[in-house]
Formats: structure tokens, sequence, C-alpha cells
């Protein structure tokens, strides 16, 4: 019987059926059936006019797309939003997609941070054509890192590499930087 009854409303459509026909075709145990499928929230009853009317649940949301502005308005702000929702998932997805390459090439908040420390202490530290000499840059970012002489070289080696178009290396000098088996003590940005 129930099935019966939830057929008839699914044939209806988004028009959807009059409780009153649904009563005549199936019988008065009809009425019980109803609540309990109104209950389960499977058909929704709107009453138009003088008649109540009967829907499954994807036709009432049709229904009431088709039928009601305020509906058919929170829908469409609700769509917006869902769009906009998706959107920062996916930025979301991209920056943290970006964040991880840059983490396994070793780029992290530390290299970052040491960069900048660097750079300032180069400016500091350059001669009047631009040269500094590792040995000074070191003493200066070690005191305010509290980096070690052996990690400091390592990320001034790594932030040379990367950025070879911003530093030119010299060679010479008491400690620096190695590069293809040569001690490079001097250092500028070009």
């Amino acid at each position: 019987m129930i099935e019966e009854i939830l057929q008839k409303i699914e044939s209806a459509g988004v028009i959807g059926i009059k409780k009153a026909d649904l009563k005549k075709t199936c019988g008065k145990d009809c009425e019980e059936i109803i609540e309990r499928l109104q209950k389960e929230e499977k058909v929704f009853i709107e009453k138009k006019g003088v008649a109540y009317f009967v829907w499954t649940a994807d036709n009432y949301l049709l229904h009431l797309t088709e039928n009601d502005p305020k509906f058919k308005l929170m829908l469409n702000m609700f769509a917006g939003i869902s769009n906009s929702i998706s959107r920062l998932k996916e930025q979301t997805h991209a920056l943290r997609q970006e964040m991880e390459d840059l983490n396994r090439h070793g780029y992290t908040e530390e290299s970052v941070d040491f960069e900048t420390e660097f750079n300032k202490r180069l400016c500091e530290s350059g001669t009047a054509v631009g040269w500094a000499p590792f040995s000074k840059i070191r003493e200066k970012v070690c005191q305010t890192t509290n980096l070690s002489k052996e990690k400091f070289y390592t990320l001034a080696t790594d932030l040379i590499e990367k950025h070879r178009e911003r530093y030119e290396i010299s060679s010479g000098g008491p400690e620096g930087v190695v590069v293809r088996g040569l001690v490079h003590g001097y250092v500028r940005n070009v």
C-alpha cells in the first residue's frame, strides 16, 4: 500500500496530487500512511487554496523552484555561496599544493627568514663596489639568528644556487661557500 501511494504521488510530478484524490483512490488508511511518510520527509504537504496537495521530496523542491519567488531567491543565494565555497576550496588546495612544492624544494619559512636576514647583512657589509666577505655576513647573521657556522653556509649555498641571477660570488677569502671545489669568500648583489 505504501509503495502504491508513493508511486501515485511521484507520478503527479511537479504539480502534486490532491490529498482528497489520494483518499478516494486508496481509502481511509491512506491518511495514516501519508502522515508517516511526511514525518519521514519522503512526502511534503502544502495547502493551495482550499485543497491540500502532496509531493515527493524531489518534486516538491522543483515545485518550489518554479512557483515560490522567495525560495528561488534563497536557492540562487545558496548556489552562489556554494560556488564561492567551491572556488575557495580549489584555491586552498592550490595554495597547499604550492606550499608542498616549495617545501619539497627546500624553500621553507626558515630559508625565507634567512634570505631576508642575509640580504640585510649583505647590504650593511658591502664595500663601495658591493662586495662583502662571507665571514662578516656570517658573524652578523649568526648573532641575530643563533645559526651555527655550518648551518649558515648550508643555507647560504642553497640561497645562492637558487638565485644565481641575484648574487655574484668571488673566490678567495678564509671562509665562504664552496662551489666546484673552490672557496668563494665574497658575495655581492647583481
